[in-house]
Parts: structure tokens; C-alpha cells; sequence
């Protein structure tokens, strides 16, 4: 395979300029999307309905860049909105495997149907994020999705908002909670069904403690004053995107089961 021009030179790319180049790259390319047949003047709909997804202004006469502006993840989010609109999500498709193709670094993202993905160990990824999404495609575990699906987001949001970290955990917690109430039937919350749904899914008594912690870890960041009144220190990335994975693998265990 060809290096790419930074690796034959031997040049170092910053994070947070490969960044940067994402940022102007899907600049360079957002008008360029409106330029498919048929769409006419559409596409002054199409950014009024990006910019409502943004919750951001819609200004007709500022250029889309100018209305998503260089901040990252709001163009990752950008991206997102333009893929769901109608007439143009191939062309949205090809233009974000292009620029993920042409980055130097890796940004820590993957593109799947029409979403970002935050990328952690590969493994990993491929069975408690992508094997989960997939299993939860169904009416009756909608709740369950649109949790998991937010703590997601709001995990990759959190890469210039560290602010965000203790939402995933809560969202990952709703997530667990809404299976707790499908697999045991009832609408307790998840502490009261840590028994019911461990038993449920014919898992040992070491899983009790597991899930116990697991509850007692997500209530304790809840609690937002720390000791003597200070404010609680936030989670660790890696303490999160943990805590995360652990989700991922107890409903994939529930999901599993019942397929």
C-alpha cells in the first residue's frame, strides 16, 4: 500500500491539528454535497434542518460552513445531520469515508451507517458496541437503544466536553436500567431488579456483586458534592469507556439470551 505523503516525509501530525484538517476538510466538501441532481433549491431546507439537529440558527445567507463553524464534534455532528437528509446520504457517505481515508491520525471515530462511532479496542468495539446496536433493533428494546445510543454520543462529544463524562455513565445506567425492566418483566428500578435480572439471565452469584458495584459506582457520581462540600472530581476516560463496555457486554448477554 502507498504511504501517505506525512509518512514517506516522516511528519508528525498533532491530534489536535489532524483535527483541525478534518474540520476544513468537511468545509471544503459541505457545499459540494448540495450539488447533486435534482435537489434545486432544497437545499436551503436541508441546512434550516441541519442547523434545527445543531440547535443552532439558521442564517440563509451564510455559507453551511460558516453556520457549523470549526468546532469538531459539532461537525461530526453536521455530518451525521446531512447523511439523514433525503436525496443526498450517498453522497454524504462518500464524502465521509474520503475524508476519514485521507486523515493522518487516527481521530478516534468510525463511520457506520450513517453514524459516528467512538472507536476504542477494535474487539471490543465489534462485539459490545456493534454487535449490541444490532441486537437491539427492535420495537421492545427501544428504550434500551436510545440510551445506549446517547451515552454513545455524548461519549464522543465529551473529547473537548470532559464535563460530559459522568451523562455517559447515567446513560449507560438508563440503558441497563430500561433491559432490567424488559428481562424481569416489571418496572422497578435497577437497583431493585439486581437479583431478578442476574437470576434471569442464569448468571452466577459473582455477578451480583458485579452488578452491585456497578449500581453503587454510577450512584455515587450522582452524588455531585464531594467530601466537605467540594465538587465531586470528574470520572476518568478510561474509567468511563469501562463502564461503558461493562453495559455493552450485560445487555449483549440479555440480547443474546433471548435470541
Amino acid at each position: 500500500m502507498t504511504q501517505k505523503f506525512h509518512q514517506r516525509f516522516n511528519i508528525e501530525i498533532p491530534f489536535e491539528e489532524a483535527q483541525r484538517r478534518f474540520v476544513n476538510s468537511v468545509h471544503n466538501y459541505m457545499e459540494f454535497v448540495f450539488t447533486d441532481v435534482g435537489l434545486g433549491s432544497s437545499r436551503f431546507e436541508i441546512m434550516r434542518s441541519v442547523c434545527s439537529k445543531l440547535g443552532i440558527r439558521y442564517e440563509g445567507y451564510k455559507p453551511a460552513h460558516e453556520l457549523v463553524g470549526n468546532d469538531f464534534v459539532q461537525n461530526v455532528h453536521a455530518l451525521e445531520s446531512l447523511y439523514q437528509q433525503n436525496g443526498i446520504s450517498q453522497r454524504v457517505d462518500k464524502v465521509v469515508k474520503e475524508i476519514l481515508n485521507d486523515s493522518e491520525v487516527d481521530l478516534g471515530i468510525r463511520w457506520e451507517n450513517g453514524q459516528f462511532i467512538r472507536t476504542g479496542a477494535p474487539l471490543l468495539d465489534e462485539k459490545v458496541v456493534n454487535d449490541v446496536l444490532g441486537l437491539m433493533d427492535t420495537p421492545h428494546s427501544k428504550g434500551v437503544e436510545q440510551a445506549f445510543r446517547a451515552g454513545l454520543h455524548l461519549f464522543l462529544d465529551s473529547t473537548n466536553k470532559p464535563n460530559l463524562l459522568s451523562d455517559v455513565v447515567n446513560r449507560m445506567y438508563e440503558a441497563l436500567e430500561a433491559l432490567g425492566k424488559i428481562v424481569c418483566r416489571n418496572d422497578k428500578d435497577l437497583s431493585a431488579n439486581r437479583e431478578a435480572l442476574v437470576s434471569n439471565l442464569r448468571l452466577g452469584n459473582h455477578y451480583k456483586m458485579i452488578l452491585k458495584e456497578y449500581i453503587e459506582y454510577a450512584n455515587d457520581l450522582h452524588r455531585h458534592a464531594g467530601d466537605k462540600g467540594q465538587a465531586k472530581p470528574l470520572p476518568s476516560r478510561r474509567e468511563v469507556e469501562s463502564f461503558m463496555y461493562l453495559t455493552g457486554i450485560i445487555i449483549r448477554m440479555a440480547l443474546k439470551e433471548e435470541t
